[in-house]
Order: C-alpha cells, then sequence, then structure tokens
C-alpha cells in the first residue's frame, strides 16, 4: 500500500473514532509500527491530525466563521486541493486573462500554471509571489490594503481595480457551501472582494474541496450557480457523495477530481 492511501485510511479512522493507535494501524494496513509513525508525523506536520503518546487524535474541526490565516489554510486538506488544482488548470488556455482569488486552493493552482502567454489578475500575494518567476505571465496585482495573515489585499482600491479589468474566467473558493442559501465567507471584507471578483469575469470556476459542502460561513454572497461549474475532489463518504448528486439536480455542472496515488509534489 502506498504512502498516500495509508494517509487517507489513517485519517478516515482517526476521524470517525477520534483517535487510533499505532499498534492497531499498524496491524490493520499491513506495515510496521515505524512507518505508522511516519505517516503520523507527516500527517501532523501537515496540520491533518494531532499526534498522542502511541497514536493520534483528531483535530477539532476548525470553526467555519474564523477567518484563518494562510498557513492554516494551506495545510488543510492538501491532497484534495492538489486534485482540484491539477483538474483546474487544464482549463487555464495561452492568452487568456485569468484571475485567481487568496483561497489556498487558487494559491495551490498558482504553482501548477506552466509558463506560458499570460494575464493573471489577483488579489493574494501569494500568487503574486508564486507567478513572478514565469516571465512569459503577466500578473497584475489589484492593491489594496495588505492583510499579513490572510497574505492578500482587501479594501476600496482592491475592489476599483477589479472594477476597472475584463477577466475570462475567475478561479476561487469559499469558506461554505451551502446547498439552498449559497456560497458564504467568515466576513464581509473577503465576501465583498469575491463579488467584485465574480462581477469582473465572463465565467466563474469554484474550487472546493468537499469538507465545505453542507457548511455555512457567517456572509453568505452569492448563490451556487453563480459559478460555470465546480470542481471538487472525488467524494468518498455519503454525506459528499449526496451533497454532489443535489448539485447536479439542480442542473450545476460538477466535475470530479480524482487524488494522485502518491505524495503531491510540493513547490
Amino acid at each position: 500500500m502506498i504512502a498516500l492511501q495509508r494517509h487517507r485510511k489513517i485519517l478516515n479512522r482517526v476521524i470517525d473514532e477520534g483517535s487510533a493507535r499505532v499498534s492497531v494501524l499498524a496491524r490493520e494496513l499491513g506495515v510496521t509500527e515505524e512507518t505508522i509513525r511516519r505517516d503520523l508525523r507527516t500527517l501532523s506536520e501537515q496540520g491533518m491530525l494531532a499526534r498522542t503518546h502511541g497514536g493520534a487524535v483528531a483535530l477539532e474541526r476548525q470553526d467555519v466563521h474564523l477567518d484563518l490565516p494562510y498557513d492554516q489554510r494551506h495545510a488543510t486538506n492538501p491532497f484534495q486541493k492538489e486534485a482540484i488544482s491539477r483538474a483546474a488548470v487544464r482549463l487555464i488556455k495561452p492568452g487568456q486573462v485569468i484571475a485567481l482569488d487568496p483561497s489556498s486552493t487558487a494559491c495551490q493552482l498558482a504553482r501548477l500554471i506552466p509558463d506560458i502567454p499570460l494575464t493573471v489578475v489577483t488579489n493574494s500575494l501569494v500568487v503574486c509571489t508564486t507567478l513572478s518567476a514565469h516571465p512569459q505571465i503577466q500578473v497584475i496585482c489589484t492593491g489594496g490594503t495588505l492583510d499579513p495573515e490572510a497574505m492578500a489585499f482587501f479594501g476600496l482600491h482592491t475592489q476599483r481595480a477589479l472594477e476597472s479589468l475584463n477577466v475570462e474566467r475567475l478561479f476561487f473558493s469559499c469558506r461554505g457551501l451551502d446547498l439552498d442559501r449559497g456560497l458564504s465567507e467568515a466576513n464581509d471584507r473577503h465576501a465583498a472582494v469575491k463579488l467584485s471578483m465574480i462581477g469582473s469575469a465572463h465565467r466563474s470556476t469554484l474550487l472546493a474541496d468537499t469538507s465545505k459542502l453542507g457548511l455555512a460561513s457567517t456572509v453568505f454572497y452569492a448563490s451556487v450557480d453563480v459559478a460555470e461549474h465546480i470542481i471538487v475532489n472525488r467524494p468518498e463518504d455519503k454525506p459528499g457523495i449526496d451533497a454532489v448528486e443535489r448539485l447536479r439536480k439542480r442542473g450545476v455542472r460538477v466535475d470530479e477530481a480524482d487524488l494522485i496515488q502518491d505524495q503531491p509534489k510540493r513547490a
């Protein structure tokens, strides 16, 4: 069994039962206890669980109403975001003008974009820095007031810059996706910028790992079908499968991205 498959099984066990012991995991997965300890160390460093003496415990579920720092968001569900980003990058063609929001998934997408003739609009400092290594890509930074925790710009200047631009496709995420009430963010500052980005784009693609399906944060800012389509990681549990099916019944196009079969590459 490869490392990624073990990690997924370990996480499912810890989440379902709240904890797991090294000895039990080793026996069930057919590997040594030292291998399990390395797996737990990796998952702990990625912010997926907390190690304990002899095993691991599940982290308390993140408060969907909080505006989390970029580093914490980046460490959450990294394999799912990698899969979603790999599916999204196939939509990007030379010569386009696209926009990327400051979500951790869009930042992961920026790492996968090849050096092709392209214009990228963003309010994300991470995206600007990542794409600065690509000489063929023109980056338009909206400017505004920098939020050092979010690693992104916000405010009136940001929104005015977005309103003056003509974007072919926006790639963005959300804090929560409630199937009835729509997309939500932790605060109105994030919601306002998302609305300006959507307004500047002819087409929008929502990047949302399945942990966000069915969740509602503080500020609802748009209906689900504001996006031309949604890219999610392929759901493996009944709630995720049911949520995707409900979206499709509403006429929303949903693409499912498969996790890669080995450890994702890190930039």
